[in-house]
């Protein structure tokens, strides 16, 4: 039962007696502010553990940062006030009359309020232990209808979100005072795993038997049990809050006629029984896409139904398909959102052109790869006596992509596009992401500008926000623009310069402007990572026939620097403002991480300054150092793996890797969800004293900023999974052939062995290294044998030939290659990688 919404009175609606006296019937006739959806602080749907609110039914999950049924925003005013109860309830220290601190905000919200989580939590912490639902009602005087059915809803989002326990007799605490951590499950697949905590504190270990309580990704509530004996703090599974593993994909087989699924991710630590009926015609051995009906209970496996029969072996042309299915990517938008895409308009309105401010005139480009299909960012620039005058245009997506509609919705549950190659699932419909959002050239388009004045040292000296209308004067790529500037003298620049035509001058202007932001970014600090990608080619039947690396060119760093500089000031002015907004941000990395760096880079001869001192620059003069090294690339990726993961938070905590002390996510609403926020805290700030309908309150934001975060790591963990197997499908094709590489990890088991140019990486088992007694010594990281004096370390130069390469386990095996002329040498010798 929702809570009556303004000027549509329930009779005898009652305000309890926490309520402060300026929010009492007197003032009922005052107009309210806006209403604002109260937060629901998570990401997704409530963890069904047999919790439920009246009549055993329960809570509906609320979308994060929405608004759920519990807590439905209200229009309206406040009602009459009713006396306190005389005495307290059972187990309560103290009578139930007090303030609460966010009485307004609830009174602001809804027609009938209730307490907030705030007053619970604190009224809760009074108790002298566990409170049923009955004796919180009774302890806030919310015991009429119209208010225990939103209370229960309350709760259950408490319980959901962590903040609260729901014991086995209906009885709910405050988990801080139980000394409980939320967080999330990361398994291992040797047995074991981790407690990553919300918080941000020290990961608990947990030991294998909790592994039977939860799946890997589970959020869970978790007791701290005490100290192992490596002095890790050690932790039990009490609640799982939240059963996030739904999909899996694994290899069917039957046992004693039981259908089973073995996990192809071997951090899911447990098979998924599949009852019968349930098996979608899937024969012994095949591969299968299972959906997780009922979480693991009582150490009883999960049980599931199979929805896909992949076939008897994952081929690359299966690769995506797979990946979206098992990891349940939403890929069909639902029937309301494509309505609402369908009813925006084709082209931009006269009247809506009319009063923005009119760029269609200025020379704005758009610089994208060759197979980019939605624009998000144009740009331009022209020198001045101060420096240089620059623009950077962003599609208006928050024009035609409002909160509240079925649009909306979609793109805060995707949060973000997920990329392969040669495919995407978008987080907008295509009609918006290719069609009206997209800055595609010579057409009118919407667009919110970010006009910044540069100085010649590079800074920012001052900025300005606007809406605008522009027409982009070309679609150019990386390639065309870097021959144009960085190789005009070739045969390919003259090409280039022919094709970029009447905007060379506008190119080679932004190229000064980006030479000028380059030695602000080296004055600064800033971590320099020479990054490549690898890239696929895909034929039409979705086989793998090329691969390559693709090297970034100042054509990119170009962009790069342009788009840094807009998501400076967009920062700086939310911060400036103080409007709710997702900051992205980027810690120093974990001390314990950064040991670990300093003990790896001691094996090389090098160091870093003390965690507490480090600086980015530190990071900067050290990949300088080695970057004429021949095992250069596997100290950057190293180095790359030792540093924090950027998160989006509401607090402005700055960005570790580019030095900076404010930073956010301006330029690409058309592929992130917390750009097309900070689009609507920008624009609310400018039209500072109306209503906009911005209906976000900082924990609204923070609950979407956690969400957008965790779907940006999911996203990133299936881009990983389908480059790990399309790198497998690549070397399958060359089996037999020899390649040069380094040593990037050993074990007591081998070497791994990355690839040079690919970075592949692969391993060399110890029975594929000349016949010998080998001795691991963790501390040195070698592999020493004992007959032949041959040793292994870190960094190595070697030559492997490849043995097998797996789709299906995304394994590549390779053997040390034998001295050309030695019996028994192979004769394949080619570097095939670019092929």
């Amino acid at each position: 039962m929702t809570q009556t919404p303004k000027n549509k009175k329930s009779p005898g609606a009652t305000l309890p007696p926490w309520m402060p006296e300026n929010l009492r019937a007197g003032d009922s006739g005052k107009p309210s502010k806006k209403g604002r959806p109260a937060g629901s602080g998570k990401a997704a749907p409530a963890a069904k553990s047999g919790k439920s609110g009246p009549g055993g039914k329960p809570a509906k999950p609320a979308k994060p940062g929405k608004p759920g049924a519990a807590e439905a925003p209200r229009r309206g005013g406040k009602g009459p006030s009713a006396p306190a109860p005389a005495h307290p309830p059972r187990g309560h220290k103290r009578a139930p009359a007090f303030h609460d601190p966010m009485a307004a905000r609830e009174a602001a919200r809804y027609e009938n309020p209730i307490a907030s989580r705030e007053a619970i939590t604190e009224w809760l912490v009074d108790a002298t232990g566990p409170q049923s639902l009955r004796e919180i009602a009774e302890g806030l005087d919310l015991l009429a209808e119209d208010r225990l059915e939103p209370l229960s809803r309350r709760l259950a989002a408490m319980v959901r979100d962590g903040q609260l326990l729901l014991n086995r007799r209906g009885g709910y605490a405050v988990a801080r005072k139980l000394d409980l951590v939320a967080g999330t499950v990361i398994a291992n697949p040797d047995g074991f795993g981790f407690l990553k905590c919300d918080d941000g504190g020290e990961d608990l270990f947990l030991p294998p038997g909790e592994l039977r309580k939860a799946l890997h990704g589970d959020r869970v509530l978790a007791s701290i049990t005490g100290v192992d004996r490596r002095g890790r703090r050690e932790g039990a599974i009490v609640e799982v809050l939240e059963h996030r593993l739904t999909r899996l994909t694994g290899r069917y087989g039957e046992r004693a006629r039981i259908g089973i699924v073995v996990p192809d991710d071997r951090r899911v630590l447990t098979e998924v029984l599949i009852p019968a009926g349930e098996n979608n015609g899937a024969r012994e051995g095949q591969l299968v896409v299972v959906e997780i009906t009922e979480p693991p209970q009582d150490g009883r496996p999960p049980v599931g139904r199979i929805l896909l029969v992949l076939g008897d072996r994952l081929t690359p042309s299966l690769v995506v398909q797979a990946a979206i299915h098992g990891h349940d990517l939403p890929h069909e938008f639902p029937r309301e959102a494509l309505a609402e895409a369908a009813e925006v308009a084709l082209e931009v309105p006269a009247a809506e052109a009319r009063r923005r401010v009119d760029l269609r005139k200025l020379p704005l480009v758009t610089i994208d790869g060759e197979d980019a299909k939605d624009f998000d960012d144009a740009v331009w620039c022209e020198p001045n006596a101060e420096g240089f005058r620059l623009v950077v245009a962003i599609a208006d997506v928050s024009h035609y992509v409002r909160p509240g509609t079925s649009l909306d919705d979609e793109a805060t549950k995707r949060a973000t596009s997920v990329y392969f190659p040669g495919f995407v699932v978008p987080m907008l419909p295509e009609t918006l992401s290719n069609g009206i959002c997209s800055l595609m050239p010579k057409v009118e388009r919407l667009c919110f500008a970010c006009d910044m004045q540069v100085d010649f040292e590079g800074n920012v000296t001052r900025s300005e926000f606007y809406e605008a209308v522009m027409r982009s004067h070309a679609r150019l790529t990386y390639t065309q623009v870097w021959k144009a500037v960085g190789e005009a003298d070739t045969e390919a620049g003259a090409e280039a310069i022919a094709q970029v035509g009447s905007l060379l001058p506008q190119v080679q202007r932004l190229h000064q402007l980006y030479q000028v932001l380059a030695r602000a970014r080296s004055r600064r600090g800033a971590i320099e990572f020479e990054s490549s990608e690898v890239r696929f080619v895909l034929d039409n039947s979705g086989e793998v026939v090329q691969a390559g690396m693709l090297e970034r060119n100042d054509a990119h760093k170009l962009i790069e620097e342009c788009m840094i500089a807009a998501n400076v000031e967009a920062a700086k002015f939310v911060s400036g403002k103080q409007v709710p907004a997702p900051y992205r941000v980027h810690p120093r990395p974990p001390e314990a991480k950064y040991a670990d760096l300093l003990e790896y880079l001691s094996e090389f001869g090098l160091s870093l300054p003390a965690w507490g001192r480090v600086e980015p620059r530190d990071f900067t003069r050290l990949l300088k150092k080695v970057r004429e090294r021949p095992d250069a690339a596997l100290l950057e990726t190293v180095l790359l793996r030792s540093q924090s993961l950027a998160v989006y938070q509401t607090d402005n905590h700055g960005h570790f890797g580019l030095a900076l002390e404010a930073y956010a996510h301006f330029t690409s609403p058309i592929r992130r969800y917390p750009d097309l926020l900070l689009h609507r805290a920008i624009k609310h700030a400018l039209d500072a004293g109306r209503d906009t309908g911005y209906v976000y309150t900082a924990k609204d934001m923070a609950a979407l900023s956690l969400h957008c975060s965790e779907k940006e790591r999911k996203a990133d963990e299936v881009e990983r999974e389908v480059d790990e197997r399309y790198r497998s499908a690549w070397m399958e094709k060359h089996v037999g052939h020899e390649f040069d590489g380094v040593v990037s990890g050993v074990t007591n088991f081998g070497l791994f062995v990355e690839l040079a140019g690919s970075k592949v990486n692969g391993l060399v088992h110890v029975t594929q290294l000349p016949q010998d007694y080998y001795h691991f010594d963790p501390l040195r990281r070698s592999l020493a044998g004992e007959r032949t004096g041959l040793r292994f370390r870190l960094g190595d130069p070697v030559r492997v030939l490849v043995l097998k390469a797996s789709v299906e386990d995304r394994r590549i095996d390779f053997r040390l290659a034998e001295p050309e002329g030695s019996r028994g040498g192979v004769k394949k010798k080619k570097k095939a990688w670019a092929d």
